[in-house]
């Protein structure tokens, strides 16, 4: 919100500062060559820009309101040191520093703003109306208060905002992107190219080569990293949620009854749909004589084409009852016994006639077919006090020193052990574990732990906890060349078959070329088919890998070309045209070619800008103070 308030985006020159704030991200660092920090300065500046300072209060408002911004928009907490990851903190660095520059040169140019412009430009800035659209005293209020702004300090703000717009709008205003420019663009983004492929599998190179003995001890010693067994570890796992502690049998048929009969008609059934036609008339009479018309036997498209009525014709499409916004049009059609029209309606917008033409009747599931999901779901909230008493008892007796074994025994439990899972959750045989509950966290916890540590719960989204232990660790190692032996062969079949096939793939490029084969002809040698493409860009076409989308334009028309699409997969192709539609100035595409070139070359004037005013300015940053502002320290 409060971006949306400092840019006053109503004017194009605010959308160009927009760009400059938000899209220039380290410019300051990256262009300017940012160096030489304090020495011995004062804690309560992080910047310095020529004769502005960036005080250390200003970065920290700047920062926690980006933060701020940040959490409402992703709807959780977001702590420092993540604000930190995602570059936060070097971003509000760079804008204040940006605006800093702007600001001393719009001091050095005596730019002014009269205070009745910035009263007017509040007073009609959409963040701060109210209902009726009109300013709002308290809206406004509202948001400064979220933002951390009292009304003097918002209107300082907003005076620095206006000039920076003036010097920025002076800067770029007039540059649009040169017409040369949009029509190269034009024509790598809109050219249009055909083609002829033929997905190539691994057959095509010949019968799958097996080495020998010999061939795969030689690949074994030349690739030994690549085959290594993965660390594996033995995990002791209890675990108790609802499903486990639940007694779907315990559940009456009653219960599940009563269930059904309260959620039959959200969950278990589908309403009936009706395709409805309807044409608003101007008088109630007019309406009648339709009606008597169509049941006597007009058609009636013919008899709403008669009375002229066609733009009051509106098709609503298949719906279910609720789905039509007039009440009264809703009930006089699913008041229909079947496909037909309705009498006059008193409508919202007048009198309507509608026509029902198709009905998909509705359905319910019985419930003898719910029934077993039913208990599971009763027995499962039931399950809740029979949760917590469990954890209590398994965790006092973790707490009195016995093993995670004993405190499920201890609680009428009893834990699961897995002899051997590595990180992936697969066993020694390469299969995936089954049955794991909350698996990746387990894993990550598991794998993060050791021998007889005391391991924190794990909860899982259904509100039941698991509890772990590490029993035995077996560390990764290299496995011996009779352990790896059949994967082994399976690689170096792999590779030398894709090498096989490129040379294939290459052979049969140079044929075609050559004009001695023909990609006819070579589907037909290999029993495989020829797809035509008619649509190709390079922004993709249906059908076909983006790689070999790409090749496909790197080939000039009428030669071939081939590309990989996998290890053992090639497709070969054939460019057959090329067609560029002309360059058309109106059209919609056209235009936004233009306004993101556009956009791209005033990013890159403010840059430039940005570049050479601060080398002249001369810039100066106290790392130790944006550090301390931005990790909450002092608060």
């Amino acid at each position: 919100m409060l971006g949306g308030i400092r840019a006053a985006q109503s004017t194009w020159i605010g959308k160009a500062l927009t760009t400059l704030i938000f899209g220039v991200i380290l410019i300051a660092f990256v262009i300017w060559g940012i160096g030489d920090p304090f020495r011995g300065g004062s804690a309560n500046a992080v910047a310095q820009v020529g004769d502005v300072t960036i005080t250390t209060a200003a970065y920290r408002q700047a920062y926690q309101a980006d933060l701020q911004d940040i959490q409402r928009r992703t709807r959780r907490a977001v702590t420092n040191e993540e604000a930190h990851r995602i570059g936060l903190d070097a971003r509000v660095l760079s804008r204040l520093m940006s605006n800093a520059a702007l600001d001393d040169r719009a001091q050095s140019f005596g730019l002014a703003i009269s205070d009745r412009q910035i009263a007017k430009g509040i007073l009609s800035d959409p963040s701060f109306a109210g209902p009726g659209g009109a300013f709002d005293r308290a809206r406004f209020n509202e948001v400064l208060r979220d933002n951390n702004f009292t009304e003097a300090s918002f209107i300082r703000e907003q005076r620095g905002t206006y000039l920076r717009q003036e010097l920025v709008g002076a800067l770029i205003g007039g540059i649009e992107a040169p017409t040369a420019a949009i029509d190269a663009l034009h024509r790598y983004e809109d050219e249009t190219r055909s083609l002829d492929a033929i997905a190539l599998p691994a057959s095509a190179a010949g019968p799958a080569p097996v080495p020998d003995d010999a061939a795969a001890r030689a690949y074994y010693d030349g690739h030994k990293a690549a085959f290594t067994a993965p660390q594996y570890r033995k995990l002791v796992v209890l675990a108790v949620t609802p499903a486990t502690v639940a007694k779907p049998d315990d559940v009456s048929e009653a219960d599940a009854q009563a269930l059904y009969e309260k959620d039959k008609a959200a969950r278990f059934s589908t309403p009936e749909k009706r395709h409805v036609s309807q044409v608003v008339f101007p008088t109630e009479d007019a309406a009648a004589a339709f009606v008597r018309r169509v049941r006597a036997g007009e058609p009636f498209a013919d008899a709403v084409k008669a009375d002229g009525l066609g733009d009051k014709l509106v098709d609503l499409g298949t719906v279910a009852k609720e789905a039509i916004f007039d009440r009264a049009v809703a009930d006089a059609a699913f008041g229909l016994p079947a496909m037909g029209i309705t009498d006059p309606v008193k409508g919202t917008f007048g009198t309507v006639v509608a026509q029902v033409d198709a009905v998909e009747p509705g359905a319910t599931q019985p419930f003898a077919a719910v029934a077993p999901d039913l208990k599971r779901e009763i027995a499962g909230r039931r399950a809740g006090a029979a949760l917590t008493a469990l954890h209590d008892r398994i965790e006092d007796a973790r707490a009195s020193g016995k093993t995670l074994a004993e405190a499920a025994a201890a609680a009428g439990l009893q834990v699961r052990t897995i002899d051997t899972i590595d990180a992936q959750g697969k066993g020694r045989d390469g299969a995936p574990v089954a049955g794991l509950v909350d698996g990746p966290d387990l894993l990550k916890a598991a794998f993060a732990s050791d021998i007889g540590v005391d391991n924190d719960t794990l909860s899982t989204p259904d509100g039941g906890t698991v509890w772990f232990e590490v029993a035995g660790i077996d560390p990764a190692r290299p496995l011996t060349f009779d352990e790896a032996k059949a994967k082994v062969q399976a690689v170096w079949t792999e590779e030398e078959t894709s090498r096989r096939l490129d040379a294939k793939a290459a052979e049969l490029v140079r044929d075609i070329d050559a004009g001695t084969q023909t990609m006819e002809g070579v589907a037909a040698s290999l029993g495989l088919a020829v797809e035509h493409v008619a649509d190709a860009k390079r922004a993709g076409a249906a059908g076909l890998p983006p790689g070999v989308v790409a090749k496909a334009f790197d080939v000039p028309v009428g030669s071939a070309g081939s590309a990989a699409t996998g290890p053992t997969g090639r497709t070969l192709f054939k460019v057959i045209d090329s067609v560029t539609p002309p360059l058309d100035p109106d059209a919609e595409n056209i235009k936004r070619i233009a306004q993101r070139y556009g956009a791209a070359l005033q990013d890159a004037v403010i840059n430039d800008y940005l570049g050479t005013l601060g080398a002249k300015l001369g810039t100066k940053v106290n790392q130790a103070a944006v550090q301390q502002a931005s990790s909450g320290a002092g608060y």
